[in-house]
């Protein structure tokens, strides 16, 4: 794992392997980097002109287009890299991960196009709140904020502005999937309808939890986050993957031979082959929720952490072993645990020194 400063304009070669792209090196002049490590965005990127049949008549929030993009609201800044340190686990003979401390903006504008098979993140959710982490022996207390100047509309243009490079850096076959919640999941489907395509949404996951939050009396206890899985294009990749079995499977499929578990019906054999098939509501029960409790080995500290499982999902159903999966939000760092775990090569991204240190 190498785990780098604030990166710097790299002048990325189109040819190059992303790992090996972030590496020390000088700032680029701003001619070089636009045309190099910025190729023409065209190609990758057209607001649609409708949907179905009804026209578009706003672009998203915060695109400029007489020259498109969100670089008059986010200009390109050249900073110069540094190494903060380079660490090393277990197998030197594979290509390193990446772990990256800096605005995710200026680190994905470094990277090469269509270079990452799968992006998932769990943006700030414009939740108005500010969150404590208790880190380190003496229990210090740390804060990071989710209140935004300019209300949701402020909120909105930041995370399309990430978006929009995020599906520059996306494979043609790439997916991402967009972890968030009720305060504003049906203005983030409206702008990433239009940052991907209408036609690219593939499915709102429903991910039922069930820790906290029932001692509410004004309205229903909130209890779901929303996630949001668009591919890049069509055909896409994805995976069938099933949920564990269940204990009411095992007692169906009662009967077994050399084959596996089966049971039989009008004379012929049904074999078991796993779990239902994963749909779009993942409950808490088939996330083993358990593994999130207050005493779990999985807990960091990191109080927006999700749990493993999810993560798991995501990654068994939109990549395969060697794929390159970005997490530009990596908080606690579940994406790279469960990547490394999977076989994937990972990068991870945060701006708070916290995150990184954990």
């Amino acid at each position: 794992m190498a785990l780098q400063g604030v990166p710097a304009s790299i002048a990325a070669q189109p040819e190059a392997s992303i790992m090996s792209n972030l590496e020390h090196a000088p700032p680029p002049r701003s001619d070089v980097l636009d045309e190099v490590s910025l190729p023409e965005q065209d190609a990758l990127f057209r607001a649609p002109a409708r949907f179905g049949n009804i026209p578009v008549e706003t672009p998203p929030k915060g695109w400029n287009a007489k020259n498109p993009g969100f670089r008059d609201l986010y200009p390109i800044i050249n900073l110069p890299t540094q190494i903060v340190d380079r660490v090393t686990f277990g197998a030197p003979e594979l290509e390193p991960n990446r772990l990256i401390w800096g605005d995710n903006l200026h680190v994905m504008r470094q990277l090469p196009s269509q270079s990452v098979d799968l992006i998932y993140i769990d943006p700030p959710f414009f939740s108005n709140r500010t969150y404590n982490v208790i880190w380190g022996d003496q229990n210090e207390e740390r804060s990071f904020s989710d209140i935004w100047e300019g209300g949701l509309d402020g909120y909105l243009v930041w995370l399309n502005a990430r978006l929009y490079e995020m599906k520059r850096l996306l494979k043609p076959t790439g997916s991402i999937y967009v972890h968030c919640d009720w305060h504003a999941s049906h203005y983030i489907k409206v702008e990433m309808d239009k940052i991907f395509g209408y036609r690219n949404f593939k499915n709102e996951i429903f991910w039922h939890y069930g820790l906290g939050g029932f001692n509410v009396k004004r309205w229903y206890p909130r209890k779901h986050d929303v996630i949001f899985y668009y591919a890049r294009s069509w055909p896409s990749h994805h995976n069938k993957i099933r949920a564990r079995v269940s204990k009411w499977m095992e007692a169906k499929y009662s009967l077994e031979d050399d084959v596996g578990r089966y049971f039989v019906h009008d004379g012929r054999k049904y074999y078991l082959k796993g779990g239902k098939p994963i749909d779009s509501v993942w409950d808490h029960d088939e996330i083993i929720e358990h593994t999130m409790s207050q005493t779990s080995s999985e807990r960091v500290g990191y109080p927006t952490q999700k749990p493993e499982a999810v993560v798991e999902r995501v990654l068994k159903a939109s990549s395969n072993p060697g794929d390159v999966v970005l997490d530009a939000f990596c908080g606690g760092g579940g994406i790279g645990v469960v990547a490394q775990r999977l076989g994937r090569r990972w990068i991870m991204i945060d701006q708070s020194r916290v995150a990184v240190a954990v």
